[in-house]
């Protein structure tokens, strides 16, 4: 198949945009640190990645363009605040709180809404306990959190009303953005580049507010500093994903197997519930021996009850893996010969309710092998039982993977060949058919040479026929190419239900060779 310049660069545009994303970063470090320029770069940067987002939803056409969307509209406030905050800059202003503040905060629910719609597209039919690992995960978070940098910043911020809340909404953004990114990481489906790029430009934004916030309070950030070239890298990673054709499927939901509790998730269930005793006597110097006790043995029993309840959700898995193959087994035994592997008449009756609702051409051929009860009274049912596998066996190998095989009872055999306009292909199968049966069949030693008749019935495409009919006819026309001498096949045609009767059992010869190996 040719790819056209068009496909190539389309599918080529990621890495574009990461070199040119590259190249600005260069640009803004090799501009004086602190200057407009540097700013006008940094919004620049900002900018593209938004505009790459939205040149990826057009490119690759995703099936839910909604979280995308909202995705590059969190991004696009982000954008807003650093070029408001360009403007002051320029005008030699430092104000907080700012406009520039409300235009960064809406870049947080945004982002979020957009998050928790993709996880519930992907969790459809997948493993909703995931989340509530996210849940746990976010709570020990949201202690630490509190302990190293909500705590601490809303001691130190200014006490008037409006400046404290937006102080102390930026960390709060951040601990929703964590919990929801963590319920992003626990989902099933597509691990791509597009995903670990977005995931990783959420944990750049992350870690970058995590330092900014440290940094303010002890007044070490530096405008035109590294700690800016990480938000830039945020940028970058999310134009990135948002481009690469792998974004196209990001959140459509793709069930994988899913571990009810793997050795990832122990481990971080296990750290998030030994923050809290961890907290309680680390960096501190005063703590006596009562607290010391309780925080150690709260340890031990939480990370005791969690190796309890690991042993009982293995024991979970196991009756689950048991009950699954059991039910495969039911199912595969309720629409299945148990002695060809063929399908039976119930799943080759639901096989053609189904093609034939689809309006399209199809053909049914029935097979019945010519005086097969010669067999079972000459060499005994064990040799007719070997007859009957063998050729279920062979009419399967020689249809198309979308072709159905049936064995309908006794020596009476049927296939179904959807999406088949032409009556002469369906004929053409009816004849190779016939050359499978006829080829010698080695039963215990011994080359047995049986015949086949067959009848085929086709419906046209938009033909009204029921499922009972077209069985008929095929039935029809077999039992006819029986009246001819057998070992031949016909085709259905009006004239043969005044031609043929419903015939007696009909006899003819099956040869057998002794000397055959």
């Amino acid at each position: 198949m040719t790819v056209s310049p068009r496909d190539i660069a389309r599918r080529r545009a990621w890495a574009a945009a990461l070199m040119i994303g590259a190249g600005l970063i260069l640009v803004f470090y090799l501009l004086p640190a602190g200057s407009i320029e540097q700013s006008v770069v940094y919004d620049i940067v900002g900018l593209g990645a938004v505009a790459t987002a939205l040149l990826g939803l057009r490119l690759h056409r995703p099936a839910g363009t909604l979280p995308w969307v909202l995705l590059a509209a969190g991004q696009l406030a982000f954008v807003g605040g650093d070029t408001l905050w360009t403007v002051f800059t320029a005008q030699g202003q430092d104000p907080f709180p700012s406009v520039a503040d409300a235009s960064y905060l809406i870049g947080y629910p945004l982002l979020s809404l957009g998050l928790l719609i993709a996880i519930r597209r992907r969790i459809a039919g997948g493993d909703r306990a995931g989340l509530l690992d996210a849940a746990i995960l976010t709570t020990g978070a949201a202690v630490v959190w509190w302990a190293f940098v909500l705590g601490p910043l809303a001691a130190a911020s200014d006490p008037e009303p409006v400046a404290f809340a937006i102080s102390i909404a930026y960390p709060i953004s951040d601990l929703l953005l964590i919990g929801i990114l963590l319920g992003l990481a626990m989902t099933p489906g597509a691990r791509s580049f597009s995903f670990g790029s977005l995931a990783g430009s959420l944990v750049l934004i992350l870690v970058a507010d995590l330092v900014f916030g440290l940094q303010s309070l002890e007044g070490t950030y530096v405008d035109g500093g590294w700690l800016d070239g990480v938000w830039l890298l945020a940028y970058v990673a999310f134009g990135a994903a948002a481009i690469h054709p792998s974004m196209a499927g990001l959140f459509e939901p793709r069930p994988i197997a899913v571990t009810l509790l793997g050795r990832a998730r122990l481990v971080l269930l296990g750290v998030a519930m030994l923050v809290g005793p961890a907290l309680l006597v680390m960096g501190r110097s005063d703590v006596d021996a009562i607290v010391l006790v309780v925080a150690a043995a709260t340890a031990v029993l939480s990370v005791l009850v969690l190796v309890r309840l690991a042993g009982m959700v293995r024991i979970l898995a196991r009756d689950i893996a048991r009950r699954r193959l059991l039910e495969e087994q039911l199912s595969y035994h309720a629409y299945h010969d148990p002695l060809t592997g063929l399908a039976n008449r119930r799943r080759f009756v639901e096989a053609i309710e189904e093609a034939l609702a689809s309006g399209t051409a199809t053909a049914v051929l029935f097979l019945d092998l010519d005086d097969f009860k010669h067999v079972n009274d000459d060499m005994g049912h064990e040799a007719g039982d070997a007859l009957l596998s063998a050729m279920g066996h062979r009419i399967l190998d020689s249809l198309r993977p979308a072709d159905l095989a049936c064995r309908l009872g006794g020596d009476e055999f049927a296939v179904l060949l959807p999406n088949t306009p032409r009556l002469e292909d369906a004929e053409a199968v009816a004849t190779r058919l016939l050359e499978i049966v006829g080829t010698p069949v080695d039963v215990g030693g011994v080359a047995v040479h049986a015949t086949a008749s067959v009848g085929v019935a086709l419906r046209q495409a938009g033909e009204v026929m029921s499922i009972d009919d077209l069985i008929r006819r095929s039935d029809v026309a077999m039992y006819h190419a029986k009246a001819r001498g057998k070992h031949r096949s016909a085709t259905y045609s009006a004239e043969l239900e005044e031609l043929t009767s419903e015939p007696a059992a009909v006899r003819t010869t099956v040869r057998r060779n002794p000397t055959a190996a």
